[in-house]
């Protein structure tokens, strides 16, 4: 037996006890084959994978150690284990991820939401609120799952988003993640390129916000095999990783309402040359803010 679209055919390795045993049987057969295959974290995968086949929480897996798994549980968990085997990325396995509390769809045509990008979404919350405007306006550059579009039109009363997109089927995932979190109405998801010389608006953004591509293209093949199964469209920003930033810092700012801001995530080596980047586009309070690792990740400038 084998789940409907899920790695038809594949069976389970020989087992002395028929694979027939409780959840911690599982678990550990699971950790032993993910560790084989170089899979970080081994344990905690199995953990939430077993949480997403029981539909429950991965603490309740542990509590549960001695429930017994059917013959329909055991297949879709060691189908989504040989998933992860193959060094895909948790988040496709599981087609979610948890952002800032909110779980969001994902699948393979977008970027996995990091917990990086929360520090940006948390940055921009605090200057949005430090505006005080009563209907702030904000446009995200690059939206992908909709994951900080979504969040800060939960967590910012009255606020109107602007959600650009190219990926039609980024914006068709997004746009679901909307409606799911009841923020739909809040946010305008728009795919089309906002650099084109007929976007004509300016003046009308309180903030822009971005997550954009900024890995140098030379370092990308050396990352880890989950992130090489990303689309490289999100990721690759140029022999220097800083030619999206580029594009974002020369056009964004028409788009700002006076003394308004863009927020960028960066790369923890480009804080210094997106600071003359930004400088050179006519920001100013320019700041480049640590993460909790202590990395440059986040610019923040004035307009």
């Amino acid at each position: 037996m084998s789940q409907p679209g899920r790695n038809k055919g594949l069976s389970l390795p020989s087992h002395p006890r028929g694979w027939i045993g409780p959840v911690r049987v599982w678990l550990s057969e699971a950790v032993a084959f993910l560790e084989q295959r170089g899979v970080p974290e081994a344990l905690a995968n199995a953990e939430f994978i077993m949480a997403a086949v029981l539909k429950t929480s991965r603490n309740d897996v542990r509590l549960g150690s001695s429930h017994p798994l059917d013959e329909k549980q055991g297949f879709h968990f060691w189908n989504l284990v040989k998933e992860r085997g193959e060094r895909i990325p948790l988040a496709y396995v599981l087609e979610s991820q948890n952002f800032m509390g909110f779980d969001l769809l994902v699948t393979r045509e977008v970027l996995v939401p990091r917990p990086e990008t929360e520090e940006l979404v948390v940055e921009a919350q605090r200057r949005l609120r430090s505006l005080d405007r009563p209907n702030p306006v904000i446009l995200e550059i690059g939206t992908g799952t909709g994951c900080v579009a979504i969040v800060l039109a939960k967590s910012i009363p009255r606020a109107m988003v602007y959600a650009i997109e190219l990926s039609p089927a980024a914006l068709a995932l997004a746009r679901k993640n909307a409606e799911a979190h009841g923020v739909s109405r809040s946010i305008r998801f728009l795919n089309e390129d906002l650099f084109k010389s007929a976007a004509k608006a300016v003046g009308w953004a309180d903030m822009v916000v971005s997550n954009p591509p900024y890995i140098p293209s030379g370092e990308i093949d050396g990352l880890e095999p989950e992130v090489l199964k990303e689309p490289r469209l999100a990721l690759d920003g140029g022999k220097d990783g800083l030619d999206a930033i580029r594009a974002i810092a020369a056009d964004a700012p028409r788009h700002i309402k006076k003394d308004g801001f863009l927020l960028l995530e960066i790369g923890a080596q480009q804080g210094s040359a997106v600071r003359d980047i930004l400088k050179k586009s006519g920001g100013r309070e320019i700041e480049i803010r640590k993460d909790l690792q202590g990395l440059d990740r986040i610019a923040v400038a004035r307009f």
